[in-house]
């Protein structure tokens, strides 16, 4: 019998912030914003953990955690700006590992993921465990999309998005 054997750490690509006490792996294509709206989150009271390079880990009870890479630890990379240390940004809190509640893909064009028969809300699979996703697109208005992305956290919190 051949057991299969479960990764124990994986890197993704995408932004990782809490939003009061919620995990958010912010994913996407490359430039689509998820560090701008990651900062954005974190300057209305969340709090920061990675940019770019996410070290995620499965923890004892199944579920997924995450934190920065130790290389890039605390750096964020702005458009425009570069390289920036984030704890310059002060009152930006910052954690050094959070669980993952829930995944939000943001994409250029939500009416892409529709025309492909995706259902807007569903479940991303990382390291075997199902992990509810909600797609939001970005809109001009990094405030806006923001709010549109703590709406979404808003609703799993209240349970609307867990099965």
């Amino acid at each position: 019998m051949k057991r299969k054997k479960i990764e124990t750490r994986a890197t993704v690509h995408a932004c990782l912030v809490q939003w009061e006490g919620t995990g958010v792996l912010l994913a996407g294509d490359s430039g689509v914003g998820k560090t701008t709206c990651a900062l954005e989150i974190s300057k209305r009271g969340g709090t920061w953990i990675a940019d770019d390079v996410v070290v995620l880990g499965c923890l004892p009870d199944h579920a997924i955690s995450g934190r920065a890479h130790e290389r890039i630890r605390n750096l964020a990379h702005l458009r425009g700006e570069g390289i920036i240390d984030i704890r310059s940004l002060q009152p930006i809190r910052i954690a050094g590992e959070t669980r993952v509640d829930i995944v939000v893909e943001l994409t250029k064009k939500l009416e892409k993921v529709q025309e492909k028969g995706l259902t807007t809300d569903r479940f991303r699979e990382i390291m075997e465990v199902e992990i509810p996703c909600a797609h939001v697109a970005v809109l001009a208005d990094a405030a806006r999309t923001v709010d549109a992305i703590l709406n979404r956290i808003r609703l799993y919190m209240e349970g609307e998005m867990r099965e």
